[in-house]
């Protein structure tokens, strides 16, 4: 039996709403360390709170708004891994909550190749950038500076 496009939306929904339930203790921990972080640090990012220095990911929320608002040159200036990044969210939604497939090894391999790359842009990003304009920059106040 071939579903609608309601039908097929409404039970994404549902096992979208089953999942975030599953999971409620971990999403309401991020939640809280997204709330109370924004109030008691000056970065997000645990990395730069410890070491001072950029993560990988430095950057991705900011050039995610950036896609969102579709402002793609800027968007790939501040993180160029945030399309295929977004690419693989889109296909893992699409797997999950349409399909109701489970992540299969095709994903998997992708997911572990994004990664990678991710690490090289950042290596290359660290030589060519850093020290420079955020994410590339270094945050003098973090926890290894204070506790010298």
């Amino acid at each position: 039996m071939k579903r609608s496009i309601l039908q097929a939306v409404r039970e994404a929904l549902g096992l979208l709403w089953k999942d975030m339930k599953d999971a409620k203790w971990a999403v309401m921990l991020v939640i809280a360390y997204f709330v109370l972080g924004k109030y008691f640090l000056y970065s997000l990012c645990p990395m730069v709170v410890i070491t001072g220095f950029p993560c990988p990911g430095c950057g991705l929320t900011r050039a995610g708004f950036r896609l969102l608002r579709l402002d793609f040159a800027g968007a790939f200036r501040v993180h160029p891994m945030i399309y295929p990044i977004a690419a693989w969210l889109l296909l893992f939604f699409w797997n999950r909550y349409f399909r109701k497939g489970r992540m299969g090894r095709g994903l998997k391999i992708l997911l572990i190749l994004i990664l990678v790359l991710t690490i090289l842009v950042y290596l290359w990003r660290m030589f060519r950038y850093f020290p420079g304009e955020p994410p590339m920059s270094f945050y003098g106040g973090n926890l290894l500076h204070l506790g010298k």
